[in-house]
């Protein structure tokens, strides 16, 4: 996997580096010869260039041309002046920067690129992974963060929290300024467009900035490949990255005799110049909970991504096997275009006419009641109240309960402790006392928070993927992308009876016209169902020596019980792949 640290200026800083899980491959001094910049990048590149005493760092997908950032460099007489350069670029990279004797750290805007930092020997240290920062510094395990965690799904700005004592997150659209010593400020580079593009503009926009971004994840790559699920999004990338060079695709057959994913895959196969098609039968396709006694890499926080390892591993292998370098993905592409009906709600004062409209199509599709519709529309509350009062009240496990305000009610999982409970709901009093929502709206708010939820999961999928050798990318969260999603008005955004209508009118001229006609979309719960059933006596094991059992937040005979007997009504909701990613995540700081 790839990782980096941002190390003081002091000499202390060169007896830490040899505590470093990892080999430094690159190293980028100071001035003073001290290493400043030490990485191991095995997939991604390094980008640097010096000026006039100044030093400009990008790491990521394919590298950023030397003379633009000499250029750019040049022309700064601080870190802040960079953001307008770093804009230009597409929103794939982490930046390092250090001008006039202070230094900026930065990830991305969508999440998928995160930074870290801790105070260690005196000084602020900083990096891409937390775990890193953990290992340098011996910080032990939060116990509070870690119930927190248990949570489905976990209410902002809970998932900032970092899970080591000491170990500090940097907000998404936020950068670390370092000086010298402790000095260090956190400041905000990134806000929201307002959604004012219309459709047509928009998906020009959208078009170009999805262009752009696959290209950059191909550039110095030597051979392309792409899940190709049939769905949307995955179309969408297959066919902008076949316009310049083969492409392997791979598809998985779902095991459920109703999902229309891999005959979608097939036509679009068919339209193609220049593909190679590989098909993953149902039969060898690993259920949901395989082969968990593998989940051993590094991640850097429990992802649910480990219940699907041996799946998204064999999509992976075959396109590995080939000699593909790259292998895109669609993840992302439902959090910028489904248009949640929150959105709708938000339109009430500007377009109430419109709005309501809408909001009732919305109420007769999923059979909200009035009632709790209405109550919802006229007072939405602060971010504040619906933190402190509704952030654990399990009304995201019911579809037929409208979800107008900050966010679904999160899971409390009926195994947890009364510890871990009483510790869950002290956090999250404690975090409404200040908590401000990531926008003014309720719906722009859930939308925000559902692109970093989705940055989350793709970063360690993007990780397990990497430890077998074939890191999975993801245009769909470049800045620049989510930029143009989100800089379109909502009402050509989130329409009742149209799916994803701005990606549709972006990929008009790419991907060929029937297949823009899609409306369904495979969501793979058989897999799931089967794959409880099927491995109920290992995930009833689990329990037998649970780590979080030992840290006292859950009852392991409980959930014994519970998982030897799959039809449990208390397993319906998703609670289970939460706890499953915990404790796995647990267990894998062991191999460290």
């Amino acid at each position: 996997m790839d990782s980096f640290v941002v190390a003081p200026d002091h000499d202390a800083a060169k007896a830490a580096v040899g505590c470093l899980p990892f080999e430094p491959r690159h190293v980028v001094p100071y001035p003073s010869g001290r290493p400043w910049i030490l990485a191991d990048l095995p997939f991604t590149t390094l980008s640097v260039v010096h000026a006039d005493g100044k030093t400009l760092a990008f790491i990521g997908p394919g590298d950023v041309p030397r003379d633009q950032m000499a250029t750019a460099l040049s022309a700064c007489a601080s870190v802040a002046d960079l953001d307008g350069f770093i804009t230009s670029l597409p929103g794939v990279f982490h930046v390092v920067a250090r001008i006039a004797g202070r230094s900026r750290v930065q990830g991305t805007a969508s999440g998928l690129r995160q930074v870290s930092y801790t105070e260690h020997v005196g000084h602020i240290w900083a990096g891409d992974r937390a775990r890193t920062l953990a290992r340098l510094t011996g910080a032990p395990l939060d116990r509070s963060a870690l119930a927190l965690r248990l949570l489905e799904p976990v209410p902002h700005p809970l998932p900032e929290r970092g899970l080591w004592r000491g170990i500090e997150t940097v907000p998404a659209g936020h950068c670390l300024v370092l000086g010298d010593g402790r000095d260090r400020q956190v400041e905000r580079w990134w806000r929201p467009p307002a959604p004012s593009r219309t459709l047509a503009v928009g998906a020009d926009r959208v078009r170009e900035a999805l262009s752009l971004s696959v290209r950059q994840h191909a550039r110095g790559r030597t051979r392309v490949s792409s899940e190709l699920s049939g769905g949307f999004d995955s179309t969408a990338l297959f066919f902008l990255a076949e316009r310049d060079q083969p492409v392997v695709a791979v598809t998985a057959v779902g095991r459920d005799p109703l999902d229309e994913d891999a005959a979608w895959a097939a036509r679009a196969v068919s339209h193609a110049r220049r593909a190679d098609h590989r098909v993953v039968p149902a039969e060898r396709l690993p259920l949901v909970y395989a082969q968990l006694d593998r989940a051993t890499e590094p991640l850097d926080e429990p992802s649910i991504a480990v219940a699907s390892r041996a799946r998204v591993l064999a999509m992976t292998e075959i396109p590995r096997r080939e000699g593909a370098d790259l292998h895109l993905t669609g993840h992302g592409g439902d959090h910028l275009f489904v248009g949640l009906p929150t959105l709708t709600a938000d339109l009430l004062r500007s377009r109430p006419l419109l709005a309501l409209r809408h909001m009732n199509a919305y109420r007769g599709m999923f059979g909200w009641p009035w009632r709790d519709m209405a109550g919802q529309l006229i007072s939405p509350g602060s971010y504040r109240r619906w933190l402190a009062t509704s952030a654990t009240s399990g009304t995201g496990a019911d579809p037929r309960f409208p979800i107008l305000t900050w966010g679904l009610g999160a899971t409390m999982p009926p195994w947890l402790t009364p510890s871990a409970a009483e510790t869950i709901h002290e956090e999250v009093r404690q975090a409404a006392r200040t908590a401000a929502p990531l926008a003014s709206t309720p719906g722009r708010h859930l939308e925000l928070d559902g692109i970093r939820d989705g940055a989350r999961l793709a970063r360690a999928l993007t990780d397990i993927t990497a430890c077998a050798g074939l890191p999975l990318s993801t245009p769909f969260f470049d800045d620049r992308v989510m930029e143009a999603a989100l800089a379109v008005r909502i009402e050509d955004r989130a329409r009742p009876f149209a799916y994803k209508p701005l990606l549709a009118a972006a990929m008009h001229g790419i991907v060929p016209p029937d297949l823009l006609t899609r409306t369904t979309k495979g969501v793979g719960s058989l897999d799931l169902a089967v794959g409880l059933r099927a491995y109920a006596p290992h995930l009833s094991r689990l329990w037998s020596d649970s780590r979080l059992a030992e840290l006292g937040l859950v009852d392991g005979q409980r959930l014994t019980y519970l998982c030897a007997r799959p039809d449990s009504v208390e397993l319906d909701d998703g609670a289970l792949l939460t706890t499953v990613a915990c404790e796995l995540w647990l267990r894998s700081l062991e191999h460290a």
